[in-house]
């Protein structure tokens, strides 16, 4: 069998779990786990599935909830090595692993200037490199030049943010939705196409009326909370991308 069946066969298992079987689960988790190992994607992507969390010490809807996001989590992990496998082939690996990695990390940001600064630093302080586009030199270059010029990273953080109000032509104003910036959605969509949905990682703002780019639903989002679980959630993102972090680093 060939590697994108393989892939195929697990994400149709994982489509096919019912709530809430473990024991087919943990069955499955060893199985993905060995054929990604198998197949070269051995990092970052099978490196992602112990943080996958599918269990909860809590009853009722809140177990329910941690199940169908374990489950929309694992779908897209293997959605994205599939998609690797077949744009690139076994140029994938190559992909992932032929450059060095870097400690640059891209912040794409709208208008939120406590997230960005707070995002910022927590990657300084876990000995990261966030890269804000505004704070480096213009050198007589285009806004999209300039953004190419330092794209050239290794993971991207991508904060959605309440900046802009948004609605169809055919609604009135009382349907507008808060929304993040367009640069955002733009530079979004840059990096999923450039590294892949495993390497992207998504924060947003909590608030009501909120509206999520309809082409990434599905997507885990990480929300920016006040206690601050966000800073654990990213260090946990970063780690499967294959980061050598320590949350200790945090507290």
């Amino acid at each position: 069998m060939d590697k994108t069946k393989l892939i195929q066969s697990v994400l149709e298992d994982v489509k096919n779990l019912k709530f809430p079987d473990k024991i087919a689960f943990d069955k499955l988790i060893r199985r993905a786990e060995m054929i990604l190992i198998n197949i070269g994607k051995e990092k970052p992507y099978a490196k992602q599935l112990p943080s996958i969390q599918f269990h909860s010490l809590y009853g009722g809807d809140e177990k329910i909830r941690i199940w169908e996001d374990g489950k929309r989590e694992m779908i897209n992990l293997l959605e994205t090595v599939l998609e690797e496998l077949q744009t690139f082939g076994d140029n994938a690996d190559k992909k992932i692993t032929g450059a060095k990695f870097s400690n640059k990390i891209f912040i794409v940001h709208g208008h939120d200037t406590e997230m960005k600064t707070e995002v910022a630093s927590v990657l300084r302080k876990l000995g990261l490199e966030p890269i804000i586009l505004h704070e480096h030199p213009d050198k007589g270059r285009t806004v999209i030049e300039k953004f190419t010029d330092y794209s050239n990273v290794n993971s991207a953080v991508v904060l959605l943010s309440p900046d802009d109000y948004g609605y169809s032509k055919n609604e009135s104003a009382d349907k507008a939705k808060l929304r993040a910036r367009q640069n955002v959605i733009l530079e979004l969509g840059f990096f999923l196409g450039k590294l892949g949905r495993g390497r992207v990682i998504v924060i947003h703002r909590v608030i009501e009326n909120f509206e999520f780019p309809s082409d990434y639903s599905g997507v885990i989002y990480k929300p920016f909370d006040k206690p601050g679980n966000w800073q654990f959630q990213l260090v946990k993102e970063l780690k499967a991308i294959g980061y050598d972090i320590s949350a200790d680093k945090i507290i």
